[in-house]
């Protein structure tokens, strides 16, 4: 009881707030200083007040509208920054964030820290003027005065995440080295996506060798995409990813170009900085906006080939974008063709895997082992409704999970996460377990099958999703 009076106390708190926001801001204009330095220096209390739609105190329970918005009209975007924040200020800054972003449905994935800004989400189509104006007014005097072209993704259509998280952390990304050791003020050499296909496709007849190019992602991203001679390596974190791009570069001569990619380009734009500034080397390439932003130019140049294959893995409900129509990597299950990965709709496993539409309808979205499919076949079989008033619906133990904002997400899927009540996952929380470690190579899994005298689950019409 006394909860939900306090519940509808803040909730009366925030709609005065809003009613009187013009007010407030117009007040707080009086008092804010407008030059730049003050909002470099000085990001306090005053300037979090005057670009947000709330004041600090209601900001502690953001009111997020994304059930306002139609969820087919969400489109995927990214935005990154490096660029010095005080430490002291980044709590204020996510709740400014999280206050100002909620208030437009935008769900997503950011990090802030001290090194500056990685965000990765999904904007209603109607919020997106708004949004603009807001990284104009408000995002760009933060970082420095500028900031990258908001880079959007090459496939729209469905709210790519379930809700809006934004996260302090330690760095960006996670290099594993002293940042003393390198300057990140050594930039790279930023190629547009047409000046990036236009020089690998002219190097080798002007050099007499093909270029180093290297995948900064991790082994998972390249095995369903990569860029035509690409060295890809077996990288299961940005550090392994940087201990290898010092592998491989150990005995160039310095002035040699490299040329090296990722997804968005907030990888490359560190490990340029380090094989510049640390390793000596006078030009390293990257594309601006990575993978993403030449996906979008090479779909509008029907008179171009694709120096892309593939599908570029995205680390949203999407789980990748196709570029080409190649299949480049193979079904866990079955073994055949197949860029399509997902994660096992077993609460407990979560494996991602590598699987085909037709295994996936198959074995009911799992990774194919027999335990994962009786857990979801054995829910789904008990009963329609999974849950009713008083909540999730339990048999034996075993309920459907359904997370915050993922209704409607995919309209498409019918996949349903089950698993036991407060049963951990059953891999490693570190890592990203390999599905090979789990399921062996492709097709071993359906011998298993056979190994315990159990029948193939029998096979349904399926829909891609």
């Amino acid at each position: 009881m006394y909860r939900h009076i306090a519940s509808i106390s803040r909730n009366a708190l925030f709609r005065s707030i809003q009613l009187n926001r013009h007010v407030i801001d117009r007040c707080v204009r009086k008092t804010v200083l407008p030059s730049t330095s003050f909002v470099l220096s000085s990001f306090n209390h005053l300037f979090i007040s005057h670009f947000s739609t709330s004041l600090p105190s209601s900001r502690h329970f953001p009111v997020s509208k994304v059930d306002e918005y139609d969820p087919t009209t969400y489109k995927t975007l990214a935005f990154y920054k490096y660029y010095d924040l005080p430490e002291r200020e980044l709590e204020k800054i996510k709740e400014k964030l999280m206050a100002d972003f909620g208030e437009w449905g935008i769900v997503g994935r950011i990090y802030i820290s001290k090194e500056g800004i990685n965000a990765q989400m999904a904007c209603p189509e109607e919020a997106l003027s708004k949004f603009k104006l807001y990284v104009d007014n408000t995002l760009k005097p933060l970082f420095g005065g500028d900031l990258m072209d908001l880079n959007y993704g090459t496939e729209h259509g469905m709210r790519s995440f379930r809700a809006l998280h934004i996260r302090i952390r330690k760095h960006l990304i996670n290099d594993g080295l002293d940042p003393s050791t390198y300057d990140l003020e050594n930039k790279a050499s930023h190629l547009s996506p047409a000046e990036w296909h236009d020089k690998l496709n002219r190097y080798e007849a002007e050099h007499g060798e093909k270029p180093v190019l290297i995948d900064m992602r991790n082994h998972y991203e390249s095995k369903i995409g990569y860029f035509e001679g690409a060295i890809c390596p077996d990288a299961d974190t940005f550090k392994d990813s940087i201990k290898a791009m010092n592998d491989i570069c150990k005995d160039i001569p310095r002035d040699q170009e490299i040329f090296m990619y990722c997804t968005g380009g907030i990888r490359c734009t560190k490990a340029g900085a380090i094989l510049q500034s640390s390793s000596g080397f006078k030009t390293v390439h990257l594309v601006e906006g990575g993978i993403t932003s030449y996906g979008r130019w090479i779909s509008e140049q029907p008179d171009k080939k694709s120096l892309f294959k593939g599908k570029n893995f995205t680390f949203d409900a999407r789980l990748g974008e196709k570029i080409t129509d190649d299949l480049l990597g193979k079904c866990n299950i079955c073994g055949g063709p197949s860029n399509r990965y997902q994660n096992c709709a077993h609460s407990s496993c979560n494996l991602l895997s590598l699987c085909c539409s037709s295994c996936a309808s198959q074995f009911l979205d799992t990774c194919g082992r027999i335990k994962c499919y009786d857990t979801i076949n054995d829910f789904i079989s008990s009963t329609d409704n999974h849950f009713h008033a008083a909540g999730p619906v339990l048999i034996k133990g075993v309920r459907a999970f359904t997370k915050q904002g993922e209704k409607d997400m995919i309209k498409t899927s019918n996949r349903v996460v089950v698993g036991k009540q407060g049963a951990e996952c059953e891999l490693e929380h570190n890592r990203r377990t390999r599905a090979i470690e789990v399921l062996g190579e492709p097709g071993e899994i359906l011998k298993e099958w056979t190994r315990a005298g159990r029948s193939l689950p029998p096979k349904t019409p399926f829909t891609t999703h």
